[in-house]
């Protein structure tokens, strides 16, 4: 059972989050370093929901030129089946809508790409491959 979602910019944030995409992306998938720790932490905001002090499941809200993204969705194996990941997503959405945007972009793996039509996003482009053999789907969510 989670006991807490926070959501901000912290030094505890980020070291709670990026803790757990190491596990997950890097430890778990064998998503190469450089793919996952991209530099733009520091530029972020961080929703990350926590087990006691544990960290469970996070998502990364950025804005840039581009307008809004969601990114690095992760859920700690043990903990999947638990609706966190919706919980993180849902917590992003709204995060997102509370600043008045109205067009949020993912760039999903493609393996979980249904996972995020369900939210509404929808592919809005040609996919990205990379040499690891990553595969990025870019969708678009559009809020009515």
């Amino acid at each position: 059972m989670i006991n807490s979602i926070k959501i901000g910019a912290s030094a505890e944030l980020i070291a709670a989050a990026d803790e757990l995409r190491q596990k997950v992306f890097i430890d778990e998938q064998g998503i190469p370093y450089d793919e996952i720790f991209d530099g733009l932490s520091l530029q972020s905001v961080h929703i990350v929901a926590f087990d006691g002090n544990t960290p469970v499941a996070t998502a990364r809200v950025l804005k840039d030129g581009e307008g809004w993204t969601i990114g690095q969705v992760a859920v700690d194996k043990s903990r999947r089946g638990e609706w966190l990941g919706e919980k993180v997503m849902r917590a992003a959405i709204d995060y997102i809508v509370s600043c008045n945007e109205s067009e949020i972009l993912i760039k999903a793996q493609q393996q979980v790409q249904g996972f995020y039509e369900k939210f509404g996003f929808k592919q809005c482009g040609e996919v990205e491959v990379f040499e690891s053999g990553f595969v990025l789907v870019p969708m678009k969510y559009t809020v009515l």
